[in-house]
């Protein structure tokens, strides 16, 4: 499209010596064809913007700057020019990635006098958590806010005073959701985009260096995972997330596929099954470069026997759903040289490939282990009692 901006010349890609060569192993392959994943059936009449029902702010924000609201099972987001392009584009001439991007539902235009009040941030063990004054019906399932999502709405509400605002509407994917799970992965080793000025992208080069973007193409942006003990949520935001170093960011990445103990297996081979998928897809196309976009990855974190005890919401039984998309596209470019994806966006996504692999074999070798233990016992037991019958025998006799 005309309306993007050029690329200009990218700066000296980073890598790590264990990184795996992700160029050389996709595109020395011969393309196949990719089997997409079903989308969520989720009724579209239901995603309109109910003229009747209140704004409210989005409450399953980890990452960003500007706050995202939420109405009618629909968020809403600031327009960012580069984005808003890059889904109008895609609808026609990028199909294949669609499946891996949240849905497009078109542009809103909302008055600031439309959006809600900043929350009251409550402080409860250790914790702090915001509240609505007043919720819908509808949204009254857990009226509790992420705290990165209350911090957006208080430090950045008052830039979008003004007359009139647009939004790019996108479906809420955590809809199906009884209590989502949430991590936020920004993908590659570049963090600036096209149209930053030189002093921005410094800052940005020099703030990267200093985080696993360099070494992994990784970085933590935010996530939320479930504790159903206090029907509450640990969150970990990006400053949290720029303190890892490779151990500790791999350390994060099993806390978020970790339940109650023990490393939810299927849920992370679900995962490696889409990424494989969506690395495809990224690594053929050359229509975009993708700067400081993310991996969004969302699973159930309760279980389906213990949602029969929380207040509202849904009520979510496969506690193995996953979904995983692409999102933000503010820094994305149109690919004017037909490059392809750099090389830093393909060592991230092959990274985090990697590790979920080396999770995946962790999970197995502990259940196998666990097996293992079970079966001990139940053969320890056998031989106690029948060690016990004999001496029964051996008394009567």
């Amino acid at each position: 499209m005309s309306g993007l901006p050029r690329e200009e010349p990218s700066d000296q890609q980073h890598s790590s010596s264990s990184a795996i060569d992700a160029t050389n192993l996709i595109r020395n392959q011969p393309p196949t064809k990719v089997l997409m994943k079903k989308p969520l059936t989720i009724d579209t009449e239901s995603l309109e913007l109910k003229e009747n029902e209140k704004v409210q702010l989005y409450r399953h924000q980890v990452a960003g700057h500007y706050p995202i609201f939420w109405k009618s099972g629909v968020i809403c987001k600031p327009i960012q020019k580069n984005e808003l392009e890059f889904y109008q584009y895609i609808s026609e001439h990028l199909k294949d990635i669609i499946p891996f991007v949240p849905r497009y539902l078109g542009v809103v235009t909302m008055n600031y006098g439309d959006l809600p009040p900043t929350p009251t941030e409550i402080k409860t063990k250790g914790s702090a958590m915001a509240e609505f004054p007043e919720q819908s019906s509808q949204t009254a399932e857990f009226n509790r806010f992420s705290k990165w999502g209350l911090r957006c709405h208080q430090k950045k509400k008052s830039a979008l005073k003004r007359p009139v605002v647009k939004y790019i509407k996108l479906e809420d994917l955590t809809m199906p959701f009884s209590r989502p799970n949430i991590l936020d992965l920004k993908i590659g080793s570049r963090v600036y985009g096209v149209g930053d000025d030189p002093d921005k992208v410094k800052r940005k080069i020099q703030k990267s260096a200093k985080t696993t973007s360099k070494s992994l193409g990784l970085r933590l942006c935010g996530m939320q995972v479930y504790n159903s003990d206090d029907d509450e949520y640990v969150f970990r935001d990006k400053f949290y997330g720029r303190m890892l170093d490779e151990k500790g960011f791999y350390a994060a990445i099993e806390e978020f596929f970790t339940h109650e103990g023990t490393l939810r297996v299927a849920v992370v081979r679900s995962f490696l099954r889409q990424i494989e998928k969506l690395l495809q897809v990224v690594a053929e196309q050359k229509s975009f470069q993708f700067f400081s976009s993310s991996l969004l990855f969302i699973c159930e974190g309760c279980r389906p026997s213990d949602q029969k005890n929380l207040h509202g919401g849904v009520k979510n039984k496969d506690f193995e759903r996953i979904d995983l998309r692409f999102i933000d596209f503010a820094q994305s470019a149109r690919d004017t040289e037909k490059k392809g994806v750099d090389e830093g966006f393909l060592m991230g996504l092959e990274n985090i490939l990697s590790h979920l692999k080396t999770l995946e074999a962790k999970g197995k070798r502990h259940n196998a282990e666990a097996q293992k233990g079970e079966g001990d016992a139940e053969d320890s037991s056998t031989r106690t009692e029948q060690n016990t019958a004999r001496k029964r025998k051996l008394e009567v006799a």
